[in-house]
């Protein structure tokens, strides 16, 4: 009898924990699946084989989809004294996500280049996309350029400067470079002002010979043939890097994102460039990140990259 009574109520026991696990079991509806994502790094891009000798490559991030997609190139910042592709990967992963090919170059730097070269190194880029839009399923007459920092001015410059025939060398010279969205992410403008709005003392150390800017456009005279100097002792060729000089109303519709935080370019240094753009009647969007720094992860953010993301679907799709 006890026996029975001991069994009756183990049966009982599993019954009500098989009852209760059964009760916790959650059933949730599929949502759309996330396009499987492809990667192709250390694309060779472009080659030079004068002094130092150099390999310019790119990481390539598609949406497996079907059909060809537009493209989205992005430069990496670094005050072009570095700019690591790899620092692209998290913005060109979500770009393909959300349905673009998004490829995350290197250029060349200050060490071995200048701003001619390195502005070229990015042109070379779209040219490579545009000659190989049908192995990267890229529809070739939708490219757009992003970058933050200095990669921000070079996207600039590469919206900007469509048929200056300077700016365009190397392979693939029957395709355009031309493109047709920019997105400036606390890029600098003119170069002579990135630190308006600072201390005084900022503002010495940006205009000194030695600054990234000045190396960036004149270079140091002991490398080549370059004078050096400072931007505001060489006003030709501060003007040749300046943006605001190839701006016209043929430019490319812009996005442009600045935190009014920074505290390594100044943010008048956008609305300057907003400003020249809207003035030549061009599709210009700016927007300032309240409380952000000269920090990637403020525009990493959902609302902030839904504002680009929903900028290039608009131009690009």
């Amino acid at each position: 009898m006890l026996y029975k009574k001991f069994f009756t109520a183990l049966v009982a026991m599993i019954m009500f924990v098989t009852s209760t696990c059964a009760a916790e079991e959650k059933i949730i509806d599929a949502e759309d699946v996330v396009p499987e994502i492809g990667l192709l790094q250390n694309v060779t891009y472009a080659q030079y084989f004068t002094w130092p000798e150099s390999r310019l490559q790119m990481d390539i991030f598609s949406p497996a989809v079907k059909g060809k997609v537009p493209a989205v190139i992005f430069a990496p910042g670094g005050w072009w004294v570095t700019g690591p592709k790899v620092a692209g990967t998290q913005i060109c992963y979500q770009l393909a996500q959300a349905g673009f090919v998004a490829a995350s170059i290197e250029y060349r730097t200050i060490v071995a280049a200048n701003y001619i070269d390195i502005i070229g190194d990015v042109k070379a880029a779209v040219r490579y996309l545009r000659a190989n839009a049908d192995k990267f399923n890229i529809d070739k007459n939708k490219i757009g350029v992003i970058g933050m920092s200095a990669g921000g001015y070079l996207a600039t410059m590469v919206g900007v400067t469509s048929g200056v025939e300077k700016f365009d060398f190397g392979d693939n010279l029957d395709q355009s470079s031309r493109v047709q969205a920019v997105v400036d992410i606390f890029g600098p403008t003119d170069l002579t002002k990135v630190a308006d709005d600072y201390p005084k003392a900022t503002q010495e150390m940006y205009n000194s010979p030695a600054a990234p800017p000045a190396l960036f456009v004149n270079g140091a005279p002991c490398y080549k043939d370059r004078k050096g100097g400072s931007l505001l002792d060489t006003p030709e060729t501060a003007k040749d890097s300046n943006p605001i000089t190839y701006i016209d109303k043929n430019t490319p519709p812009f996005l442009i994102m600045h935190g009014n935080a920074d505290k390594t370019i100044s943010p008048s240094q956008s609305k300057i460039l907003y400003d020249a753009l809207i003035k030549n009647g061009v599709d210009a969007n700016y927007y300032i990140i309240n409380g952000a720094d000269h920090y990637a992860a403020y525009f990493y953010q959902p609302k902030a990259f839904g504002i680009i993301v929903d900028f290039l679907n608009r131009v690009l799709k």
